[in-house]
């Protein structure tokens, strides 16, 4: 059930939306290319990185040519890169641990829900 504060704070969210530059790639066969992409207002719990780096892998290579069509397919356009490094541009209100002007890294993987079997035991990656 969507409530009336849920739509409110949806519609501030996509109100405060903000452009930015990527390298994206239109389809599988094409170059990735620079591309203006639209991204979604900070919420509370929110960092905003301006990137720095990127690193981008084969996996990400397979997603651009939608090599994994059959159970993960590609929409474009696709931006590929998932693990970063950048300044903290933006902090949301409920952010502690972080301040503008921090450098700040996203690996592969960026969160987990810290209470199964396999997050207790260190395998974050395995999370169910």
């Amino acid at each position: 059930m969507t409530t009336t504060s849920t739509i409110a704070t949806q519609e501030t969210l996509a109100a405060n939306a903000f452009q930015v530059k990527a390298f994206a790639a239109q389809s599988p066969t094409s170059d990735v290319g620079p591309i203006s992409i639209r991204r979604r207002a900070l919420r509370p719990q929110d960092v905003q990185i301006e990137i720095q780096y990127c690193g981008v892998c084969h996996s990400d290579y397979h997603q651009v040519k939608n090599e994994w069509q059959s159970f993960v397919p590609t929409v474009y356009p696709c931006v590929p890169g998932h693990e970063i490094v950048g300044r903290i541009a933006k902090v949301g209100q409920a952010v502690h641990k972080f301040k503008e002007g921090d450098i700040a890294a996203v690996g592969c993987l960026v969160d987990s829900c810290r209470e199964c079997s396999n997050c207790r035991e260190g395998y974050q990656q395995f999370c169910e």
